[in-house]
């Protein structure tokens, strides 16, 4: 070796171990914090990137932390939004569209908005009524959307309402569940319609002053082709191949990703999957099904198409692209660029070129059987076998990721200084059945195609259910380098459902889980510094301000009902932690204040209805999902709390007008939508099942109490 060469190792020896010096030492507590700082935008900024530069509270303070206090919010159905603060104020939505206002420093609760809302429409609206992601703040404005399709303004410092508009259709199968974006002096928001496709998908922008209209993207071309009236709605339904969108109306909703791009002046759009799921019910001629699966980014002014990428052409998974969408600028492939980055359902993160949507990085980042690859040269899955149950014989394939995705709507976060995105993921290995009862149904006198025919039915809690898959069912803090395109570290959780992260200036990455911790790790090594044991799941992302000099985080937890996910997150486990009252959470270093002690859940009573044959109570599991029972009430009938009853618990008296309830609307007033198709023995059929998921809890809870006296 010559000595050029050799003082060149020399140099480049000292140059790491200087930078692993400083990538390691712990982080000094800045001297000039700001005195009072806001999160007046979803994810800290305009990027969505879930970051502060806030350091006080760092890898050598934060075994300091406590609770500085807590406030009890009326919110039946959780909060999992992230946590918006505005000139001292602390504002939340919950279940139901209300919108919360408490003081940052004493959590007292200053004033609550709750809107009328209309229960008599569809089962979406009804639904969607329940779920609430968040709010955006613009300047004197907190604005919200409502499950029956109304975006509202209201006064920042009153809660009154200053302006209240309609964006879906509450007469057709939709409504809102996502939270408003704002940017540019406008207000963005999308419909959902509950994965069914009975609507098609699309993304309002309103004036965020007046809530005046300004323009919409549809994300699925019409079904009638005289409404494709634009170049870019034409092409995408000769994607749809023949007849494609007569079967349905495309789905494609946009419920929950949106980011505004400052810098482009672009907002990019997540858009879910076509519908029905299973691709063989769809037109055999069809392309990608534009713009289903897809990020699509449009100009934010005008609402114009700009570019598009499809992460999963022609879905049968349900891998929606409604995933958190994350900006930032990043040095790649020998320049700087600005890119879209995403976590997907699909098990793959993708790194886009914001300008044009050109795939820069693309590899998995959980457990995936659907695809082996990403082509980088087409941008394509390279599809596998093993997950395409459509195509077996059996018409059933256990399924990674399930249709719940790697990773779902909770927010990553980004470090810069790092490079380093945080993600939460979960593995959830799922049965997906085309479900098909025939024998059973037309012994119960309920006609095939009601039974399930070739409906896609999928087992989330499979992983349970089957001991060859008990080990790869949990949940994972993933530390990702989009440049190097794999993982730095991986941190593991007990359950797959845990809430949002937020990464700080103090080298941390905070995350809270589905049984109610709160956690910190350090953002280099993934080493867990701190955890604090609430008492109610966290979905939501934390924020984190200055307040009179000290840094504060802030954190949502509660039941989270209003977060779909939550009613599986209640059927893994009997923890009281997942079902917990909605509570916002303060910490701040030197924190000592503690939570109330809960009462335990009450217990399961012996049930008076004797149990049912397997058979029937199979049957009536296939019509609880194919109805959609599951969404509301959770899977095996374990509901996750909030104002949808546990259907374990029937009374007596109450399953005696289970036809007067489901067929009839009984109790449409307050939110159960009626399913007039339904026949007698249908219902009778659901009426089995939950008889024998009250007996299954009764029989488990007598069990662990036998193992405890011994």
């Amino acid at each position: 070796m010559n000595a050029s060469a050799s003082w060149r190792l020399c140099a480049s020896i000292v140059l790491a171990i200087c930078a692993g010096i400083v990538a390691l030492a712990p982080v000094r507590a800045s001297e000039k914090l700001p005195k009072n700082s806001d999160w007046n935008v979803l994810g800290g900024n305009a990027e969505a990137q879930h970051y502060s530069a806030l350091d006080q509270i760092n890898g050598g303070t934060v075994g300091k932390l406590g609770l500085a206090w807590y406030a009890d919010i009326p919110s039946l159905d959780g909060l999992v939004g992230n946590p918006l603060v505005e000139d001292g104020i602390v504002y939340q939505s919950g279940g139901l569209a209300r919108v919360f206002a408490n003081d940052i420093r004493t959590g007292k609760l200053l004033w609550e908005y709750s809107p009328d809302l209309d229960f008599s429409r569809n089962t979406i609206a009804l639904w969607a009524n329940r779920f609430n992601r968040g709010l955006a703040i613009w300047k004197d404005k907190v604005i919200v959307g409502t499950g029956d399709c109304r975006l509202i303004a209201v006064n920042r410092k009153t809660g009154k309402v200053m302006w209240s508009v309609l964006s879906c259709d509450p007469a057709k199968p939709e409504g809102i569940t996502g939270a408003p974006r704002v940017g540019g002096g406008m207000v963005f928001i999308g419909n959902t319609c509950g994965d069914a496709g009975g609507a098609r998908g699309f993304v309002d922008a309103f004036d965020a002053e007046t809530g005046a209209h300004k323009w919409r993207f549809y994300t699925v071309p019409s079904g009638i082709a005289g409404e494709n009236d634009t170049a870019v709605q034409r092409k995408a339904a000769a994607t749809w191949g023949t007849d494609g969108l007569k079967s349905t109306k495309g789905g494609g909703s946009a419920w929950d990703a949106l980011t505004y791009d400052p810098t482009l002046n672009l907002l990019y759009i997540g858009v879910d999957g076509a519908a029905p799921w299973n691709p063989k019910a769809r037109a055999p001629d069809a392309g990608d099904e534009l713009f289903t699966t897809a990020i699509v980014a449009v100009n934010a002014d005008t609402g114009a198409y700009v570019w598009h990428y499809t992460t999963t052409p022609h879905d049968a998974w349900n891998f929606d692209a409604t995933m958190h969408l994350l900006v930032a600028d990043l040095r790649i492939d020998g320049g700087k660029r600005r890119v879209v980055m995403q976590a997907g359902k699909n098990g793959f993160f993708y790194v886009l070129d914001a300008k044009n949507g050109k795939l820069l990085r693309a590899n998995n980042f959980a457990h995936v059987n659907w695809a082996s690859h990403i082509d980088m040269k087409t941008g394509r899955p390279v599809e596998l076998p093993d997950a395409r149950y459509f195509d077996g014989p059996d018409y059933r394939a256990v399924v990674f990721p399930g249709p719940a995705g790697a990773h779902n709507w909770h927010a990553m976060s980004y470090d810069a200084r790092r490079g380093l995105v945080y993600i939460p993921v979960q593995e959830i290995p799922t049965l997906v059945t085309i479900t098909d009862a025939p024998d059973a149904s037309e012994r119960a006198g309920v006609p095939r195609e009601r039974a399930g025919g070739d409906n896609v039915s999928f087992d989330l809690l499979y992983g349970l259910h089957d001991p060859k898959y008990r080990d790869q069912l949990y949940g994972e803090l993933v530390a990702w380098d989009p440049i190097a395109n794999r993982s730095r570290w991986r941190a593991r959780h007990v359950l797959p459902i845990n809430g949002g992260t937020l990464a700080t200036g103090g080298n941390l990455v905070f995350q809270g889980t589905g049984d109610g911790q709160f956690l910190a790790y350090d953002s280099t090594t993934g080493k867990q510094l701190w955890n604090w044991q609430g008492d109610g799941a966290i979905q939501s992302a934390p924020t984190t301000v200055t307040v009179d000099g000290s840094q504060y985080l802030l954190v949502a937890s509660g039941n989270a009902a209003s977060a779909n996910l939550s009613t599986y997150t209640a059927a893994l486990t009997t923890t009281e932690a997942t079902r917990g009252p909605s509570r916002l959470l303060a910490f701040k270093l030197g924190g000592v204040a503690t939570l109330p002690t809960r009462l335990p859940t009450a217990r399961f009573e012996r049930p008076s209805r004797p149990r049912f044959p397997k058979e029937t109570a199979h049957l009536g599991q296939l019509l609880f999902e194919f109805n959609s029972c599951v969404v509301c009430h959770g899977d095996d009938a374990i509901s996750a709390g909030g104002t949808i009853p546990d259907l374990r618990r029937l009374s007596d008296v109450t399953y005696g007008l289970l036809n007067e309830i489901v067929v009839g609307g009984l109790y449409k007033p307050a939110g159960m939508p009626p399913v007039p198709e339904m026949t007698k023995a249908e219902v009778a059929a659901i009426g089995a099942y939950l008889t024998n998921e009250a007996w299954s809890a009764y029989d488990e809870q007598e069990r662990k109490a036998k193992t405890l006296a011994k």
